[in-house]
């Protein structure tokens, strides 16, 4: 590899990584999916799934740039959602993930 090769060094001490909690009309709009192919284009890890209280959780990890850009995505959400509102907490990285997944 050429010494000007760019690379991501996997769960780097650079990484961040968010606990997201999203409200409204989030449930059965594809909000997951979209959230993966968000993450994946950003290079963020994690997943997304649908709780009982009707919201969906969401843990990303990576560049802190790139996750504030899917937080600012997550405000907005997939085409036919209605997102009410979006809470963000910092976590603790997780080095077993590989890849943002929908559960």
């Amino acid at each position: 590899m050429n010494k000007n090769s760019k690379f991501k060094i996997q769960n780097s001490p650079e990484q961040k990584a968010y606990s997201i909690s999203v409200q409204g009309d989030v449930q059965g709009v594809s909000y997951r999916y979209f959230a993966k192919k968000k993450a994946q284009t950003l290079g963020l890890v994690g997943w997304a799934k649908n709780e009982h209280d009707g919201t969906v959780s969401v843990f990303i990890q990576g560049d802190p740039e790139m996750a504030q850009k899917f937080i600012d995505w997550a405000k907005e959400g997939s085409p036919m959602a209605t997102v009410e509102s979006v809470s963000v907490n910092s976590a603790e990285t997780d080095e077993n993930l590989k890849e943002f997944e929908v559960r």
